[in-house]
């Protein structure tokens, strides 16, 4: 019997997927492997406890793996492929693929058929394939010039509203809600730590500012109402590249602003409609460790 590792490494947590031919056996969470966060040391760490705890699990050795599908930012960059082959050929047995997250959480959502994936977790991005299998994508250029909508683009666009609110007087709970979020005391330890080099965890403010807009703020509900247009206008410009107006497109999300915040995936849904009436958006988040899984058993990228 076959045995097959999938691996879906995100910007927050590391997941793991065990299955034979047609099962899934085991499953495991592990922190971040994201090298320019945590470097590579503790990388290879969280990545080598995510696998043996799988492992563990579903009884099966690492020697036992046919082939491993490893889906993670970054992996056009040769620094972050060429750690992913060389940790992974130490960790596991059998054959080695390393492909876009983006690919991963596309083919959990449409299985290798046509439609368009928005991802909005730490980063955003956003991957079409239309019926020729054209492909297309747009974002994820990095959260300094890029990464719209995202846990981090949020985050950073809420101390910057939120700063600019104090400066106008304007009333807002965010600056005290970011505040509670880093654990800091004063306004000068959110200006500090806001420009800090390297940046801080910007995303890690996102379930304050989602309490926030929860209880009514309007300048967090602003702030999660450009974070969906941000992310629709990301979608819009791979639809009009893959589709001609008035094709059927297949909509699907992924990632932990979508997860957690229904407000951004009924925004965004709308907006998408707003222009193609007849579009299918489904907001139910996807897994995309379940697409690294059936790669890893494919045999494919």
């Amino acid at each position: 019997m076959a045995f097959f590792l999938g691996i879906d490494a995100g910007g927050t947590k590391t997941e793991c997927l065990i299955g034979d031919e047609e099962r899934v056996l085991a499953s495991s969470l592990a922190g971040t492997v994201k090298i320019k966060k945590i470097g590579h040391d503790a990388a290879g760490q969280a990545l080598e406890l995510a696998i043996k705890a799988a492992c563990s699990h579903a009884k099966v050795a690492p020697a036992q793996l046919s082939r491993t599908c490893i889906g993670l930012a970054g992996s056009s960059i040769p620094e972050v492929s060429d750690w992913a082959y060389s940790v992974l050929r130490q960790l596991v047995s059998g054959d080695v693929s390393v492909v876009n997250d983006t690919l991963i959480a596309h083919r959990a959502a449409f299985s290798g058929g046509a439609g368009l994936l928005v991802i909005a977790g730490t980063g955003s991005n956003v991957l079409g394939i239309n019926d020729k299998q054209d492909t297309a994508r747009a974002g994820g250029w990095g959260p300094i010039i890029s990464d719209e909508g995202s846990g981090f683009w949020i985050g950073r666009t809420a101390c910057a509203h939120a700063m600019r609110a104090r400066d106008a007087g304007r009333s807002t709970d965010l600056l005290n809600a970011i505040m509670q979020g880093w654990r800091l005391s004063s306004v000068q330890d959110v200006v500090s730590m806001a420009n800090s080099n390297p940046p801080p965890d910007f995303a890690s403010l996102l379930p304050e500012i989602f309490h926030c807009a929860d209880s009514g703020d309007a300048l967090a509900r602003e702030i999660l109402s450009s974070a969906a247009n941000e992310l629709a206008q990301l979608a819009r410009t791979v639809i009009r590249r893959l589709w001609s107006s008035g094709q059927d497109v297949r909509v699907a999300v992924t990632g932990g602003v979508f997860a957690n915040s229904p407000q951004i995936c009924q925004m965004f849904a709308n907006s998408l409609r707003a222009e193609w009436p007849g579009i299918q958006v489904n907001t139910e988040p996807v897994r995309p460790v379940l697409g690294a899984l059936a790669m890893a058993r494919a045999g494919t990228q």
